[in-house]
């Protein structure tokens, strides 16, 4: 199943949050002025690797291997109460909601992001 929805600020339309599970992982993507400038890996669709697949831009986008998940949440769909909270804090933060819960956090120039959902930094995603 895939999932591809994007999110605006409304008070600085410049800025959006795309999200998108292409069917082996979600990421969220940060834009400014359509250009992406911060990016959060948010769960693996495929099975979790054991080892590191980033070694090689083939497996783009990459999978988090299972020595970086503390939780790989259920995939996203249609009926998935996702909430972006837009917060002014030197610069702009999206914090992005699952059913009430704060998952992952995101601003620019973050090249991971953070994530409750890892439990050590990675090149996908650092501990929030």
């Amino acid at each position: 199943m895939n999932y591809f929805k994007k999110f605006v600020y409304d008070l600085k339309p410049e800025y959006s949050l795309l999200i998108e599970d292409d069917g082996k992982v979600c990421y969220a993507y940060l834009y400014i002025n359509n250009k992406i400038v911060g990016d959060i890996w948010l769960y693996n669709t495929m099975k979790s690797p054991v080892k590191a697949e980033w070694h090689s831009p083939d497996n783009l986008p990459f999978l988090n291997p299972i020595e970086f998940i503390k939780e790989n949440i259920e995939t996203f769909d249609d009926e998935t109460n996702i909430k972006i909270k837009w917060v002014l804090d030197n610069k702009v933060v999206a914090l992005i909601y699952v059913s009430n819960r704060l998952i992952a956090r995101l601003s620019e120039g973050d090249f991971p992001g953070s994530s409750s959902l890892v439990i050590k930094d990675g090149p996908l995603a650092i501990v929030m």
